[in-house]
């Protein structure tokens, strides 16, 4: 019995400190940051930012509208939308010294000097 209780205190300690690294990872984005990015752009980098890599099914889904009256609701317009949003957010963060990098074929990813510099971006004050 007492080694469960130990694995599960272990187990404890090791999502506590996962939890720790994530809110350490957590910034409050301000008006700054959103007013050069679109709403879906702003969805995007957020899902890139928050993930280690954020794989193309995952952000089609971030983005999805859920208009199910859109004439646009076929699944290979939404992919393609998602495609060309990343290339213009591309664009404006290589603007601001940040580079969206791409694992072909899984997804996007920021290094850490890229969320580093995100990370400033979403904090910076306005002026």
């Amino acid at each position: 019995m007492s080694d469960l209780v130990r694995e599960l205190r272990s187990r404890i300690e090791e999502l506590e400190e996962e939890i720790r690294q994530i809110r350490d990872d957590m910034v409050s984005t301000n008006g700054a940051f959103l007013n050069f990015l679109t709403r879906n752009e702003v969805k995007i980098i957020l899902g890139i930012y928050g993930r280690k890599i954020a794989d193309y099914a995952y952000l089609d889904r971030l983005t999805e509208s859920g208009d199910k009256y859109s004439r646009y609701t076929d699944i290979n317009h939404e992919a393609l939308r998602n495609r060309v949003s990343i290339w213009k957010l591309r664009q404006k963060m290589r603007e601001r010294g940040i580079e969206i990098k791409t694992w072909r074929g899984i997804g996007y990813y920021l290094d850490d000097d890229n969320k580093a510099k995100l990370k400033q971006l979403m904090e910076k004050k306005d002026d």
